[in-house]
């Protein structure tokens, strides 16, 4: 059944044409060769010409290569790119879940290129190629939204090379490192909600909040110390004190 799933989901993809999809597929350069030499950069792609595709990283090091898509119709977006990357993670038959945003077409090697480390590759979504993961799963979708925004989103920006050099650190939570327990799931959804709903600014609205273990880590920038008290207060009100790691940065 999940081998038809996928075969239709590959199918599709030449079809979609919503917005956030031709988003996506704009971040991608786009210089094959023989039929594909006159492609642009907003120009789409089709499953069947990156499938298969070599990926590299900026020391020009093979990672892997591109196995699969994975999509959310629902919201019609390209949720991340399947990468071959147990060999160069020393796990055999491993692959990752990585944004599209962090692969660009590379005209020279006739591959894509990333500038992720790895120990970033290593704190990606991972699964054995014979277990593909449920994407119908909120948590699986949530997981890899949540990967994506923690690496920095688009990370082969030239500026961004250092971007996140703490997150690296293997000691330093991320929300991938969010739990999956329901209780820490439904303590970070409160939380969340809690401060969502509060009168802060966008920036304090949009705190990094990872539950594992019953502990919580927040982790992000508000625009005034001020401010900082106030999501300590609305956190504590249900959480221990004892219980929480405080990472905020004050702008």
């Amino acid at each position: 059944m999940k081998t038809i799933q996928r075969a239709l989901l590959v199918s599709i993809v030449p079809f979609l044409t919503t917005q956030s999809i031709s988003a996506e597929a704009e971040k991608v350069t786009t210089n094959l060769t023989g039929a594909q030499s006159d492609k642009r950069l907003s120009s789409a792609w089709r499953a069947s010409e990156v499938i298969g595709t070599t990926v590299k990283n900026a020391g020009d090091e093979t990672i892997g290569e591109i196995q699969d898509l994975a999509i959310d119709f629902k919201k019609g977006e390209i949720l991340a790119v399947v990468v071959s990357s147990g060999g160069f993670l020393g796990v055999a038959d491993t692959l990752s879940s990585v944004p599209v945003s962090a692969l660009r077409f590379d005209s020279a090697t006739k591959s894509f290129k990333t500038k992720l480390t790895k120990e970033q590759l290593q704190k990606a979504p991972q699964h054995k190629a014979t277990e593909m993961p449920d994407y119908s799963d909120p948590a699986v979708m949530a997981k890899m939204r949540e990967y994506r925004d923690a690496i920095g989103g688009d990370v082969t920006a030239p500026d961004n090379t250092a971007h996140n050099e703490v997150d690296a650190k293997e000691e330093t939570l991320t929300p991938v490192d969010q739990g999956n327990s329901e209780t820490d799931l439904k303590t970070t959804k409160d939380l969340r909600a809690a401060v969502v709903d509060s009168d802060l600014s966008f920036n304090a609205k949009n705190i990094k909040i990872i539950t594992r273990d019953g502990h919580v880590t927040l982790r992000g920038v508000v625009d005034s110390t001020a401010e900082h008290q106030s999501v300590i207060k609305l956190i504590t009100k249900q959480v221990e004190s004892t219980k929480i790691t405080d990472s905020i940065k004050v702008k």
